[in-house]
């Protein structure tokens, strides 16, 4: 349910969990279920994270190499939601991995009425931390600001799945790695004719905008973007790829808005128009230092932990600040698993970080970031907090 009304000052002592994308859903579902209240504080004004808000149309994660469900459980019953809400949805192979293509917005409704439904779960949207008080290695209590109100909680269990290991940095800067990949800049284009983009068609406008960027009659932030069909038969996702530190909104619109009055010169973009812009996507966010760190090898040899949180395979998809995109493919058939211990912030009882700020090296969190690979790590922290608390 989300929380409408606060008093000023009003306590509760519930799992807590920050930050309503992939991650922070899939983990305060899992506890909810097993009768565990949960708290989860979001900062924007709606649930989604990443996938709404920078309009991700390709979940990655959520199959194996073979195009099979990877994982059981709550990442299952996404697939299952999202295919029941619209004819749309579909997996789809893109070289040697498959995804699956979905509305944004779609997705958005999908998770937002599913959280509705679940008792045991307080949603606070457009909501702030004010202060972390931390006794003997256990967080004990943070004030929280949403909707002009203020709340104190004493949570069982904090967990950060903010995607940028924000409550961590709040509670000690040191105990995060700073990120090190290229964000992505999405713009939603739609009045495409269908069919402009298949091969070898799709191939050829990729060869001229980049001609296009040599000639100057493009700007330089063109030269690596990428073009991929949407979800709809009149839909294109434009992609572009920027160094994290350099972005700013107006001027990717500007460039946005160049490269759409480039396209209308070009057959199936007479009636293009700009849909939606998304907001930055930030890739690698920074890496807390967790009870163990997730390595490059782990993932290349398919390592298998006894504390397993669940099972990944997603490529080593790093995109390198200077170097640009790097793909390294895992053996067909081949899966690795993430600890738990990489999801618990080291040196604190009760502090976890899950979701795209795990504790790995960047080429190995550049593999376990994805979406599908979120939601499972989610669903393992949610399930094994709930029922040591419930144990206890």
């Amino acid at each position: 349910m989300y929380a409408k009304s606060l008093s000023a000052s009003q306590s509760c002592a519930p799992l807590v969990v920050v930050g309503a994308g992939a991650a922070g859903i899939s983990c305060a579902l899992a506890a909810a279920l097993r009768g565990v209240e949960v708290y989860l504080l979001e900062k924007t004004a709606a649930i989604g994270g990443t996938v709404t808000q920078t309009l991700i149309h390709t979940l990655g994660g959520l199959f194996d190499s073979e195009g099979e469900l990877l994982h059981q459980g709550l990442p299952a019953q996404l697939l299952e939601r999202l295919l029941q809400a619209s004819p749309h949805t579909k997996k789809r192979r893109i070289g040697k991995t498959w995804v699956l293509d979905v509305d944004p917005a779609r997705y958005a409704q999908v998770v937002t009425d599913w959280m509705a439904a679940i008792s045991h779960i307080k949603i606070l949207c457009q909501t702030t931390i004010s202060s972390i008080n931390i006794e003997n290695q256990t967080i004990t209590q943070l004030v929280i600001h949403s909707e002009g109100q203020t709340l104190t909680l004493q949570p069982s269990v904090l967990i950060d799945t903010s995607g940028n290991a924000e409550v961590v940095r709040l509670i000690n800067p040191d105990l995060v790695h700073d990120g090190m990949a290229l964000g992505g800049y999405i713009v939603q284009l739609r009045g495409i004719a269908a069919g402009t983009l298949v091969f070898p068609k799709g191939v050829a406008l990729l060869h001229e905008l980049r001609r296009a960027v040599t000639q100057h009659a493009l700007p330089p932030e063109c030269a690596s973007v990428w073009l991929d069909n949407g979800v709809y038969p009149d839909e294109i996702y434009v992609k572009f790829n920027i160094v994290v530190s350099n972005y700013q909104q107006t001027h990717m619109q500007a460039v946005a808005m160049k490269l759409l009055d480039y396209l209308r010169h070009i057959d199936g973009f007479s009636d293009a128009r700009i849909q939606t812009h998304g907001e930055l996507g930030v890739r690698d966010g920074g890496r807390i230092q967790g009870e163990y760190c997730l390595t490059e090898a782990d993932v290349i040899a398919g390592r298998q932990f006894e504390d397993a949180a669940c099972l990944a395979c997603w490529p080593i998809e790093h995109w390198h600040p200077e170097k640009g995109i790097t793909l390294q493919y895992l053996p067909s058939g081949q899966a690795y698993t993430i600890p738990l211990r990489s999801l618990k912030v080291a040196g604190f009882t009760n502090l976890w970080a899950v979701g795209k700020c795990l504790s790995a090296e960047p080429r190995a969190q550049a593999s376990a970031r994805v979406v599908g690979t979120c939601w499972a790590m989610g669903e393992a922290v949610g399930q094994h907090l709930a029922e040591r608390l419930t144990w206890h």
